[in-house]
Parts: C-alpha cells; structure tokens; sequence
C-alpha cells in the first residue's frame, strides 16, 4: 500500500471514528429531554437549560455526523443521471463534482473559522434563556466539521482522480 493510500485510509478511519463518537450524543439528547419532561411534568419544575442543551447536541451531531454521511457516500445524488455513466465516466464525473465541491468548502472553512473567532473574542453568550451558556465552544465545530468534510471531500477526490485517469481499478461506490 502506497503513502498516499494510508493517509486516505486515515482519513476514511477519522471519519468512521467521528461518526461512531457522535452517535453517542443522541442518547446523550434523550437523557437531557427525559429529564426535562420528568422535571416539567412530574415536579412542575422545568429546566432553563434543557431546551437550549439539546439544541447545541444536535447541532453540533448533525454537522460531524455529515463527515461520516460524506465518507460512505450516503448524500444526495442524482441517480437517474448517475447510473447511465460508467464507473470510469462515474469518476470524472465526480471529479468535476469534487473539485466545486473543494473549493466550497474552502471558503466555507475561512468563513466558518472568522466566525467562530469572533465569538471566542467576544465571548459569546447565549441569549436563548436565562442559562446563558456560552457558545463559542459549539460554534467552534463549525470551522472544524467543514475542515473535516473537506478532508474527506479530498480524499474521494483523488481516489476519483485515480479512477478517472486509469491509476486504479474502478471500484463502484454506487454499488457497495
């Protein structure tokens, strides 16, 4: 196995670990809003917190989660167009695809980066409820899910390249 195809291989690992890691917050959710619906409801007496909590959990799960979602090629594609292509014309097809989407997210990551900096240097609190947590931590994932998307985004990006240039044998991800 080649360099380069381990550090894929790392990359494809840190995406599966990721996935794996932020699963854990939906039973993390679930605790949260039991608790919240058995403080509200059986002793009148609901959290200012609770709302607020689960919202950054699932914020922060659904943005990982899509480096996981990316990795095993799981988002949405046109299909209809997709299939009547090749493996081979499959791959320069994602190529081009790939190559947009790198750039994308390029600028998303400067952009995500500049806002999450802004709210650690003003400190940033919620004003959602009287808790009043801070957020910089949560928007802090921002910068870092896109870092990882566009890592993974590169690493299927040159293995379509490979494809597409005849380098490596056509593998149909559609299929596996």
């Amino acid at each position: 196995m080649s360099g380069i195809s381990r550090l894929l291989d790392l990359q494809d690992e840190i995406s599966d670990f990721i996935g794996r890691a932020v699963s854990w917050m939906c039973l993390a959710m679930m605790v949260v809003l039991t608790y919240e619906i058995t403080a509200r409801y059986l002793f009148n007496s609901p959290t200012s917190w609770a709302h607020e909590t689960t919202t950054m959990l699932y914020g922060t799960f659904c943005i990982l989660a899509g480096v996981y979602t990316h990795r095993h090629h799981g988002h949405v594609r046109s299909e209809a167009i997709y299939h009547l292509f090749s493996v081979r014309g499959r791959a320069i097809l994602d190529v081009i695809t790939g190559g947009i989407g790198l750039v994308i997210f390029a600028v998303f990551f400067v952009v995500a980066f500049e806002f999450a900096a802004e709210s650690w240097q003003s400190g940033e609190l919620s004003s959602k409820s009287t808790w009043a947590p801070p957020i910089y931590p949560f928007k802090s994932v921002l910068p870092l899910a896109v870092g990882l998307m566009w890592l993974q985004s590169l690493v299927h990006f040159i293995r379509d390249l490979r494809t597409a240039l005849g380098i490596t044998p056509a593998v149909d991800v559609v299929e596996q």
